[in-house]
């Protein structure tokens, strides 16, 4: 079984799994001269915005030779290929969040520094005398400051430049610099798409893979994620987290795994499952006209969410958040 270090990041990753019609898009631009400078690419975590990005990148900075018959591809075997891979590409700028040595870990935001080294970046003449690419990921870590830099670079851009702003929560970001950039939005992938992706990675197959499939909600980055880690077991704990409390038996059991010093990836996982779940039935429930049940899920979601963050930043016993998150549900249930 293929571990997550085996995993190719998405600046080396060949294949993306999404909606073809978008890369005809942006390929039909491409060859017309219309490519617009600024682009944001919209998804979920782990939805394949990274793995379009340094796609589309490649086929930019490619040279005639290197391209092939595919729509925005290029051999994987060539120069532009390889640089973009090792991050050694003298035209391409990513600007991310920095890693602390010292603290080891990821700072919490991009800041304007960054933005600043992306500026003059983008006022030098490409090394390799086709485009200069940036890509923003995600333009969720932001701070306030390098937001404002970012909107000034893409007001005006230089000429043969292109950002790709990459966001799982647009409406969160400046509207200027919405309004500056073309949209890609990804739509989920299909269950069986994602279900033979994993196959294809070696991570997950059959009944495993379909329910990892499922629990993704059509994001393959994010079942790749699952399938890799403790997605199996937080998917089986939120199935019978759910059942008992909707039936009102004990929670406690569950509880009690999550609170163990070894389950801080399994609760992660439990937790946005759980959430994720919710919000699918907030759908099914508006779907059905039933806008009662729709709101009081509504609700109860957004008290569990806060719960789980609030007792996340204070270090709360993760025991008493699931029986707390057990009791809400509970309420739920006896109100519809």
């Amino acid at each position: 079984m293929t571990s997550l270090e085996d995993i190719a990041p998405p600046r080396s990753r060949a294949n993306f799994i999404g909606c073809p019609e978008i890369i005809d898009q942006v390929e039909r631009a491409h060859h017309a001269g219309a490519l617009a400078n600024g682009w944001l690419i919209t998804g979920g975590e782990g939805a394949g915005k990274a793995t379009l990005a340094f796609r589309l990148a490649r086929a930019l900075l490619a040279t005639d030779t290197e391209r092939t018959q595919a729509p925005l591809g290029i051999d994987p075997h060539c120069r532009t290929f390889s640089l973009v891979a090792s991050g050694g590409h003298p035209d391409l700028f990513v600007a991310q969040r920095e890693y602390d040595e010292k603290k080891d870990r990821y700072t919490a935001e991009i800041k304007v520094d960054t933005i600043r080294e992306l500026t003059s970046f983008l006022s030098l003449t490409p090394s390799m005398g086709g485009w200069r690419v940036a890509i923003i990921d995600t333009a969720d870590d932001l701070n306030r400051n390098a937001a404002n830099a970012l909107l000034k670079v893409l007001e005006e851009p230089p000429r043969r430049t292109a950002i790709f702003v990459l966001s799982a929560a647009p409406g969160r970001l400046l509207a200027t610099i919405r309004s500056r950039c073309r949209r890609i939005a990804l739509r989920p992938v299909m269950d069986e798409q994602v279900t033979a992706f994993l196959a294809d990675e070696v991570a997950a197959d059959g009944p495993d893979a379909q329910s990892i499939a499922t629990a993704a909600g059509g994001r393959p980055g994010y079942a790749l994620t699952l399938a890799l880690g403790d997605g199996a077991a937080a998917i089986d704990a939120v199935d019978r987290f759910l059942t008992f409390a909707f039936s009102g038996g004990d929670v406690a059991a569950i509880a009690h795994s999550m609170s163990a010093r070894s389950a801080d990836s399994l609760w992660v996982l439990f937790r946005q499952i759980l959430l994720d779940r919710l919000a699918g039935d907030v759908i099914a429930s508006a779907e059905k006209g039933d806008g009662k049940a729709s709101s009081a899920i509504i609700d109860a979601r957004e008290r569990i969410s806060t719960l789980f963050a609030r007792g996340d930043a204070v270090n709360l016993d993760r025991f008493q958040m699931v029986l707390a998150a057990g009791r809400e549900l509970r309420a739920l249930k006896a109100a519809g």
